[in-house]
């Protein structure tokens, strides 16, 4: 093994070790936004799917055999025209601005409840 295939190794070694570190931090995110309703928890449980499908080839493969994602697969392989990066980027960007709406959208409520009382 020469040290330019060993370099390589490593970069994919410690990139895969980020994506998942990344996979679990979604998930944590999601499973917390299933019970609290201001958080879109599916939203990020489809995110670390996704990404959890680049990092391994086994899930990619299970993924593919579930009939309910193969529409969200199909949407998510539509939007190739963008870059993998900047679709995850994309992403992240709705998933910050719903987020915000739902925070927003609960301040304005309890402001609404205190104003009544």
């Amino acid at each position: 093994m020469n040290a330019q295939s060993t370099k390589i190794t490593l970069v994919s070694m410690l990139w895969k070790g980020v994506c998942l570190l990344l996979v679990g931090l979604l998930t944590l995110i999601g499973l917390a936004g299933l019970i609290l309703p201001i958080i879109p928890g599916v939203l990020f449980l489809i995110l670390a799917a996704l990404l959890l499908a680049k990092v391994s080839s086994r899930f990619e493969t299970l993924l593919h055999k579930n009939e309910q994602l193969k529409k969200w697969r199909r949407r998510w392989n539509a939007s190739s025209a963008l870059p993998f990066f900047q679709r995850l980027k994309l992403s992240f960007l709705l998933v910050a601005k719903a987020v915000i709406d739902g925070l927003e959208t609960t301040a304005n409520s309890l402001n609404k409840v205190r104003a009544d009382s």
